[in-house]
This record gives structure tokens, C-alpha cells and sequence, in this order.
């Protein structure tokens, strides 16, 4: 399979995840993990879908995310924010691909902490975006 992919994809060295303990009962944050129960707001209303026979939840969501933009243009409306510079994607990976995607194409590295999300250099690779690092200080 893979002498069908790209000389880019060739180069690049595979994303390795961090360590992913086996204890039950830990919060992993390094994985997004959050510690605390969703609101009793957001269990009231995915109960009340599937009373519904969970109609809504076999569609696919509005790829625009028209209402989730407007609510957040109007929560942040004081600082100016208008649905059109609100940007909703499936997680931070695909918003971090869009970003690289539209905005990285220029000859000068892009520069991200040493210490930082380990997929910033997978996407460079992805994207031909050349990058440096730069050292935190402690």
C-alpha cells in the first residue's frame, strides 16, 4: 500500500502518542481527558433526544455550525466577535489542519514551544511547513 502514497507522506516520521497509563481511575489529561461529569444541563437534554428515539443523533450536524457560531458571537459580542470570525471544527486536530492548511504556506518556519503538542512537527511534515523550536526557559 503504502508505494501508492505521496514522497511527503514518505518523509514523515509517525506520530507516537505519550504514554498511556493502564490504572483504572486516572484523568489523563495529556489526552483531553476531562475530570469532571458533563452538566446536568447536557445529561438532561441527551436523555430527552433519546426519549426521542435518538432521531436527531443519526444526522450528521450542520457543517457550518450556523448556531453554535451565533452563540458564541453573542456570548463574545462585547469584544466585537461576529459569527463570521468564529471557527468550529471536530476537535483541535482538524482546526490545527485547517489553520496549517490556509495560513503556513510561506518561506519563513513557523516557531512553537519545545514543550508543546508533539503533532505540531507531524503537521509541518504534512503540510512541507518548515519549523523551529524554541527552547522555554525554566
Amino acid at each position: 500500500m503504502s508505494r501508492y502514497w505521496s514522497s511527503l507522506v514518505h518523509r514523515l516520521t509517525p506520530y507516537i502518542p505519550g504514554e498511556q497509563p493502564k490504572l483504572s481511575g486516572l484523568v489523563k489529561l495529556n489526552t483531553n481527558e476531562n475530570p469532571y461529569p458533563p452538566s446536568p444541563r447536557v445529561i438532561a437534554a441527551i436523555d430527552a433526544e433519546l426519549r426521542n428515539a435518538g432521531e436527531l443523533l443519526r444526522l450528521y450536524p450542520d457543517p457550518a455550525a450556523e448556531r453554535l457560531r451565533e452563540a458564541v458571537a453573542t456570548r463574545f459580542a462585547d469584544f466585537g466577535i461576529t459569527r463570521e470570525q468564529v471557527f468550529v471544527g471536530n476537535g483541535s486536530d482538524e482546526v490545527l489542519a485547517h489553520a496549517f492548511m490556509a495560513l503556513l504556506r510561506h518561506e519563513l518556519p513557523i516557531l512553537f514551544p519545545d514543550i508543546s503538542y508533539s503533532f505540531y512537527p507531524v503537521y509541518c511534515g504534512l503540510h512541507d511547513v518548515a519549523y523551529a523550536t524554541v527552547q522555554i526557559n525554566k
